[in-house]
């Protein structure tokens, strides 16, 4: 050990509250840009860049953005809301000072509800569990496998298809809350979905399944929304709710009885086709009955107007003939007389066998053949 170390090791013992005078000297002190107070300012000034940045956002071509700041959304000097229409790149304060929604004015938006339609082979595991439970089959029936009740106490499962465009983008948005971390437009969606399924309950309710599955299927869904009146079926719930969108169409996609029953709505459909072929075959038989009886009308009215004009000919030249010797009976009333006298005689005495003279207060009668030829009455001058 040297003299240094023996030097140090016995000034530590004499004086052992001295310890921290004798520490070697440190390294060179660094520079001040990379202290740890700058990089917390550089942090925090990152922080900002990037908060400011923030504040830009993209207004596409079709759509709208609304400003709220600071819970009040922002309005111009007339009283109204300022919507930025105009497509392109926008500057807002970040939040939470600001927040911009943007809403897809152009935008179709198709929506499919199928509540009333949920496949029973979904929830089937589900069911077994909650029937081990104690619950009843009838209830789960409800809850696993939804269905409509028609007019006629029939029950139908129904997929319905809604077109609708935002209108009013204000509304739109005050009018449903969404919560954050969702899905765009979801919690419209399930009100829009509410709002059909009970427009589609109140109108089953008051048709037939006939008229649900057949002849009625498109009446339905006029009901449910009609373009000619767009204030009636389910548009008339979304103006009355404020709900800031159009509806634009409604189909019924589907529309079934329930597997369960298949057997006996096959033997409905049989029978309906066999009264279908019962129907055209008595149509048929009846279009040719009538055919014929037409036809044998049409030959009879032929005949009664033939013979009727042939009378009405006969008839005719009988009066013409009348006139003509009605008219020499003016000119010499005696000769035509006479002359229609014999003309008479004459066809009497063709059609006649016998002739008989009988006497005034005679017993004898005298019988002789009719002459030969035609009676010729002299005039008498």
């Amino acid at each position: 050990m040297t003299q240094v170390d023996e030097h140090h090791n016995s000034h530590t013992h004499d004086h052992p509250h001295d310890l921290e005078l004798n520490v070697l000297p440190s390294e060179a002190p660094t520079s001040r840009w990379t202290s740890p107070q700058f990089v917390l300012l550089y942090f925090v000034i990152g922080i900002v860049i990037v908060w400011i940045l923030s504040g830009f956002y993209q207004v596409g071509v079709g759509e709208v953005a609304v400003v709220e700041r600071l819970g009040q959304y922002e309005m111009l000097p007339g009283g109204k809301h300022a919507l930025l229409m105009e497509a392109g790149l926008h500057y807002h304060i970040p939040w939470p000072i600001d927040t911009v929604h943007i809403v897809p004015l152009e935008r179709e938006h198709l929506l499919e509800v199928s509540d009333f339609n949920s496949s029973p082979a979904a929830s089937a595991n589900l069911e077994k569990v909650y029937l081990r439970r104690g619950y009843s089959k009838r209830l789960l029936n409800a809850i696993f496998n939804p269905y409509l009740i028609t007019g006629d106490k029939n029950i139908l499962h129904a997929r319905v298809a809604v077109q609708y465009q935002i209108s009013h983008p204000l509304q739109f948005i005050l009018a449903v809350y969404q919560p954050p971390g969702g899905l765009p437009n979801q919690a419209w969606d399930k009100v829009m979905s509410l709002l059909t399924d009970r427009e589609l309950i109140h109108k089953l309710a008051y048709a037939t399944v006939d008229e649900a599955l057949y002849n009625g299927k498109t009446q339905l869904e006029q009901e449910l929304y009609d373009p000619v009146k767009p204030t009636a079926g389910l548009q008339r719930l979304v103006g009355k709710l404020n709900l800031g969108a159009q509806v634009e169409r409604v189909e019924l996609k589907y529309i079934h009885w329930p597997s369960a029953v298949n057997a006996a709505f096959s033997a409905v459909l049989n029978a309906r086709q066999q009264k279908n072929q019962y129907y055209q075959n008595a149509k048929k038989q009846y279009n040719q009955l009538v055919i014929l009886a037409k036809a044998q009308a049409q030959t009879i009215l032929n005949q009664a107007q033939a013979k009727a004009a042939t009378t009405v000919d006969e008839a005719q030249g009988e009066a013409n003939a009348f006139s003509q010797v009605f008219a020499q009976y003016k000119q010499n009333p005696r000769v035509i007389t006479l002359k229609l006298l014999n003309d008479t005689l004459s066809n009497v005495m063709n059609n006649v066998g016998r002739v008989f003279f009988v006497q005034p207060r005679q017993q004898i009668i005298l019988s002789m053949p009719p002459p030969p030829k035609k009676v010729n009455i002299q005039s008498a001058q």
